[in-house]
């Protein structure tokens, strides 16, 4: 099974902290880092599920340099300083 990595950053931003993935336009935002964070894995969760089995995930994630993406490809979400 092929896994694609997506990398995620936290920022402070406008009184906020703010989690993004570095390849794709997805956010979450919070008063903590841990809030930041776990809003981002529920976005990235609920868009995965509802781009899941459609061509539009394949196509996203191939445009964001992640070529080759399969129906059974592992989506991982990792946080770098």
């Amino acid at each position: 099974m092929e896994t694609v990595l997506l990398t995620a950053r936290v920022t402070w931003d406008q009184g906020c902290y703010l989690a993004k993935v570095d390849q794709l336009p997805l956010e979450g935002s919070g008063d903590t880092v841990e809030a930041a964070k776990d809003e981002l894995i529920e976005v990235v969760k609920s868009w995965i599920q509802e781009h899941d089995g459609t061509v539009g995930l394949s196509q996203t994630l191939a445009d964001a340099g992640f070529p080759g993406v399969e129906d059974d490809t592992e989506v991982q979400l990792e946080f770098v300083e």
